[in-house]
């Protein structure tokens, strides 16, 4: 269908509620909900800067940690509701929010290897691991939180068992604020 509108230059308007269809087929897409647009740019920019949680969900598998942000020693931290999480935020916004990230900025290791330079730790337990071809997805539990993690399969890798502790590391660059 995208070759053909290219080739006839049509302007075209795709409703549709599979996300993976309309990441493909579009060059801008306009996220609806409850008939309100929550957000409107090309699938790339949507996917790796959604305006809200609604938007950062509908667009793809996304972990949420709830928190708040407060400053420490002159710099601004987001705080997990639970205390687990701790990581270092750029800008000043103090109050309720919530980070997000995708499963793919996690890197998981076992909880004794060598740590992973310029990235945040997070410890967890591996609670769930599922094979979906070119991804093992494992679900990993950090304080009161599920992490989703995708690790890259490869032959001959291992999988990390069940009931493993385990590290997570995530640059923070990947992390989204987005406010409650």
């Amino acid at each position: 269908m995208r070759e053909l509108q290219r080739k006839l230059y049509l302007t075209t308007i795709f409703v549709t509620h599979d996300q993976e269809e309309a990441n493909t087929t579009s060059d801008r897409i306009a996220v609806i909900n409850s008939g309100v647009v929550e957000q409107i740019g090309t699938p790339m920019y949507l996917y790796d800067q959604p305006g809200n949680l609604f938007v950062a969900n509908f667009l793809g598998v996304t972990n949420v940690i709830e928190g708040k942000i407060e400053e420490e020693n002159g710099k601004a931290v987001f705080l997990s509701s639970d205390g687990a999480v701790t990581v270092p935020i750029t800008g000043k916004d103090k109050g309720s929010s919530n980070i997000v990230f995708r499963p793919q900025n996690l890197t998981i290791q076992a909880r004794n290897a060598k740590a992973v330079l310029g990235s945040m730790r997070l410890e967890g337990t591996v609670e769930h691991i599922e094979f979906l071809g070119g991804v093992v997805r494992y679900r990993v539990t950090v304080g009161k939180y599920f992490l989703l993690v995708d690790a890259p399969h490869q032959l001959g890798e291992k999988v990390m068992p069940l009931e493993t502790e385990v590290s997570l590391y995530l640059n923070t660059d990947q992390i989204i604020k987005l406010s409650n």
